[in-house]
């Protein structure tokens, strides 16, 4: 009878064993499958909180845990950061690199980085320019970078518009985009994504406008519809792209409260970013479509 029921127990065990190794088989297959694409206003960021263990260590986590993040907001005269970051990440043997813009603004000054998992993405060479202004709409005009993954390639068009002239600055963005569709005719995916200012229609969060200018595009997707700044009641930021190109969007994106996981309080939260990360998830297996 014990020798049954060891047999059994045994039985038991082995199987759970082979359950245990197929998920996590299955799970690199996913992940080797798809990639995720955020963004994140890092609220000021240069070598004061760089130099912060508590609050670069969260953010250092937060950003491995995608595959390429927009960040916005970068405040370093000295330049320096961008390579800090990456070099910071890559410290347990990963091999993030970046691709970094101008130092753009009119009367405050701010880059744009694209942080991206070497492993799993290029960035394609000489294809990183700024977005249409005829009439120096923007603040600080938007950055675009083309990046390759598997068989999906795609432009990456970021922005931090001005809260003071999104209304301007909504309707300017909506051309830029489109001008950067007409200018590379042989890739429609363009994934427009950043701090907006800006909510989605139909959302009732609390913002400076409701993006309609944009939804004028056609076929336009809004992936984030929900209150994305850390304090809550306002919808910032977004994802956006035109679905009948960008077909490779698995249906899955979110905003990430990125304090919780660490036991912090909202004041904390706060310190470290006044914007929560948003992320959406695309398929890079299937053949790219453009």
């Amino acid at each position: 009878m014990k020798k049954s029921l060891l047999i059994i127990i045994s039985i038991v065990v082995v199987l759970l064993l082979l359950i245990f190794i197929f998920e996590c088989k299955r799970d690199t297959v996913l992940q080797d499958q798809s990639i995720t694409i955020a963004s994140w206003n890092l609220k000021n960021i240069g070598q004061s909180k760089f130099n912060d263990p508590e609050r670069i260590n969260i953010i250092i986590d937060v950003l491995k845990r995608y595959d390429i993040i927009a960040i916005q907001e970068v405040k370093d005269i000295s330049l320096q950061l961008p390579q800090l970051l990456v070099a910071k990440m890559n410290e347990d043997g990963r091999n993030y690199n970046v691709i970094v813009s101008k130092r753009v603004g009119r009367n405050v000054f701010e880059q744009y980085l694209f942080v991206f998992d070497h492993d799993k993405i290029d960035a394609i060479t000489n294809t990183s320019g700024y977005g249409i202004e005829p009439n120096d709409e923007f603040a600080r005009e938007p950055f675009y970078t083309m990046f390759r993954s598997g068989n999906f390639d795609f432009y990456l068009m970021t922005i931090h518009t001005d809260p003071d002239d999104v209304d301007i600055e909504i309707p300017a963005l909506k051309e830029a985009y489109l001008e950067l569709q007409n200018i590379t005719p042989n890739e429609n995916d363009i994934i427009l994504l950043g701090d907006l200012n800006g909510k989605a229609p139909g959302v009732g969060a609390g913002s400076y406008i409701t993006m309609d200018t944009i939804a004028q595009i056609p076929n336009i997707v809004f992936t984030i519809n929900e209150e994305t700044n850390t304090r809550g009641g306002k919808a910032y930021d977004n994802i956006i792209f035109q679905n009948n190109f960008t077909k490779e969007y698995s249906d899955s994106s979110g905003v990430n409260a990125f304090w919780l996981p660490y036991e912090l309080n909202e004041d904390q939260g706060f310190s470290i970013s006044d914007h929560k990360l948003v992320w959406a998830t695309f398929d890079i297996s299937s053949a790219d479509d453009d």
